[in-house]
């Protein structure tokens, strides 16, 4: 599989954890991966980091900033000389699509505004992409989900693009946790544990002041579920759906589906959720 990742890596320990699967994950050659949202180049410094822990050779470029919010960064040793490509993502996303047609899957679990981009700049992007898998949307309570929210009209351009594409929702994603006990038993089996470690426990203290229901101790594995899907789709229900803006006016990111057999988007509507976690833990390499 030709793939490439474009990602928000930062306070949410779950990007890291998403690059962190690439060593179990058989069959994949990592073109690239594109940052994008706020601080792009620190984000990319902090992909270069996890990538050359790891050995992996794959160029990190950055894209579009947009706008910004967390606490990237904090206790990354080697983030100030980690280097990244030259070049914009936006491009590289185009040009690399555009190698052999049909063949290049795209998994984007940040904001949409570099795929969005990439859709206004190339015609020929929405059809060159073999299939495009987002973390995004929640398709149950009405909330408005962080990727679709914080670029809606970049959602809103891609969502309409005609590209095949599944979407996994924060709804289906909210059900596989990791915990402190996971966290210990990744330090112990994974280059890059110890840092997963301390930034999972990083960001689930910053999660505790601004979520009610967030003790602490937890967080959701929203954005590795959306790349298990691809390699594991036995554990995931697929339904088709139309996607509409759940309410009329400006769109704001908040969505509801409404099936469609003859819809190009599939959106993940359930799955095992006991197994995916076991998965997860699995790709990163936890007997």
């Amino acid at each position: 599989m030709r793939l490439i990742i474009d990602t928000d890596i930062g306070t949410d320990v779950d990007d890291l954890w998403t690059l962190a699967m690439l060593p179990g994950l058989a069959n994949v050659s990592l073109e690239a991966v594109t940052v994008v949202y706020g601080d792009t180049e620190l984000r990319a410094r902090l992909a270069s980091v996890a990538l050359l822990a790891m050995g992996i050779e794959a160029p990190v470029y950055r894209g579009c900033e947009h706008m910004w919010a967390g606490h990237e960064g904090r206790h990354v040793d080697g983030l100030a000389d980690a280097n990244y490509a030259s070049g914009d993502a936006v491009d590289v996303l185009i040009e690399r699509a555009a190698i052999n047609p049909g063949s290049l899957d795209i998994v984007a679990i940040g904001p949409l505004t570099n795929i969005a981009t990439a859709v206004l700049r190339d015609p020929g992007f929405a059809s060159n992409v073999r299939h495009l898998t987002l973390m995004g949307g929640e398709f149950t309570r009405g909330w408005p989900e962080h990727n679709f929210s914080s670029d809606a009209a970049a959602t809103e351009i891609v969502l309409r693009s005609g590209m095949s594409m599944t979407i996994m929702p924060l709804n289906q994603t909210l059900r596989v946790m990791i915990d402190q006990a996971d966290t210990q038993r990744i330090a112990e089996a994974h280059p890059l544990g110890a840092l997963m470690a301390d930034q999972a426990q990083r960001f689930w203290t910053w999660l505790a002041t601004r979520t009610p229901f967030a003790r602490g101790t937890s967080s959701a594995a929203h954005d590795p579920a959306a790349l298990l899907m691809l390699f594991e789709p036995s554990l995931f229900t697929f339904t088709p759906m139309t996607i509409d803006a759940l309410e009329s006016g400006d769109f704001d990111g908040r969505i509801r589906g409404i099936a469609d057999e003859s819809s190009l988007i599939n959106v993940v509507t359930d799955m095992d959720a006991l197994s995916v976690h076991d998965a997860f833990l699995r790709v990163l390499g936890c007997a």
